[in-house]
């Protein structure tokens, strides 16, 4: 059984990303930087074609250097997967 929280598959990713948003909002940065997604609108991208109702809300967030940018935060709303 491959161990989602270490691997990079897609599959485990999108479990890691899922996890995270069923505790609260997940932003790009915060994603790649504490999930490992690299890629996080792919992974939101086959959550909704899954069935979850992801929304995006675009905000403004301190990168690891110290710049400022807009990037997505996924909120992760009431319905399929919110409390499972």
């Amino acid at each position: 059984m491959i161990d989602a929280k270490n691997s990079s598959s897609t599959s485990a990713q999108e479990r890691r990303m899922l996890d995270a948003l069923r505790k609260g909002p997940v932003s790009t940065i915060r994603a790649r930087r504490e999930l490992d997604v690299l890629h996080p609108a792919g992974r939101v991208m086959s959550l909704r074609g899954r069935g979850h109702n992801i929304v995006t809300v675009n905000v403004m967030e301190t990168t690891d250097c110290g710049k400022l940018h807009k990037v997505a935060k996924y909120v992760l709303m009431a319905g399929k997967g919110a409390s499972n």
